[in-house]
């Protein structure tokens, strides 16, 4: 097989998304940005949201933009309905209507702290955030794709969704909530072509890192959520609904018996 075949494969891999319009929340984290990276580079135009706009985020998409990719950047407090509304109505202007939602906003506390000892302020922040900032932009992006029968819905969770987390009771609620929203919104709009599925990442840094706590034995990286939001957005996901991915490098089927040896 000759080089040029190879690469002209490669392109067409790389632009899977080519003409869909997708919107990041939470952009200028670590995983966000490389969230939009990722997604510009498999074709999309891409709005990154954020509630601060970073020197960094605008660094990004000016990046993109001077690549050829097609982003912008937008200020959005997922918390504030009607700025989500005004977010959504600009990014169409700009974009396109929206075709793919990764919902990827989130906060958590600084530091543990036992359910019992935890401020009910902590509470009410990081469900107003990281549920009810889910919802408020997975409903206003249902309209539209409704209407176009087509959509695709990727919310960020957390493994301690999944199996809890000592210490972070609030959070571990909170992104539990979010996986049986995730399920429930996919049982009620599949009818209309769109699917809504999680990412429940375990240990993310900036770089791979040796870790005894999963095992595939390293931390994970911002491009491993990143890409499997692409291919949940891709074409080869389209007959997956309602599942919760967990990119943890096995983390949370059970600890590593560092004893044990084949």
């Amino acid at each position: 097989m000759s080089s040029e075949i190879i690469g002209a494969g490669r392109i067409m891999m790389e632009k899977k998304l080519h003409g869909k319009v997708a919107l990041v929340t939470g952009a200028g984290g670590l995983i966000g940005r490389d969230t939009v990276r990722r997604l510009a580079e498999a074709g999309a135009g891409v709005a990154a949201a954020d509630i601060v706009i970073s020197d960094e985020l605008n660094g990004l998409v000016r990046e993109i933009a001077a690549g050829g990719g097609k982003a912008v950047v937008e200020k959005l407090d997922i918390t504030d309905s009607r700025e989500a509304a005004s977010v959504f109505q600009d990014v169409e202007r700009r974009l396109g209507p929206v075709d793919i939602l990764v919902n990827n906003a989130g906060v958590v506390r600084g530091k543990s702290e036992a359910f019992h000892r935890t401020a009910e302020e902590y509470w009410k922040r990081l469900i107003e955030v990281n549920l009810f900032g889910t919802m408020i932009c997975t409903r206003q992006a249902l309209g539209g794709m409704i209407a176009r029968r087509y959509g695709r819905i990727i919310n960020i969770a957390s493994i301690a969704g999944v199996s809890g987390l000592p210490g972070w009771a609030d959070y571990a609620a909170s992104k539990g909530g979010v996986i049986m929203f995730s399920e429930t919104v996919a049982m009620e709009v599949g009818k209309y072509g769109i699917t809504v599925n999680c990412i429940s990442p375990g240990m993310i840094g900036g770089e791979a890192k040796p870790c005894e706590g999963t095992w595939l034995g390293r931390t994970g990286t911002a491009s491993d959520i990143s890409n499997m939001v692409v291919y949940l957005a891709s074409p080869e996901a389209d007959f997956i609904t309602g599942s919760n991915y967990m990119v943890d490098g096995g983390r949370v089927i059970g600890p590593k018996n560092a004893s044990w040896n084949e």
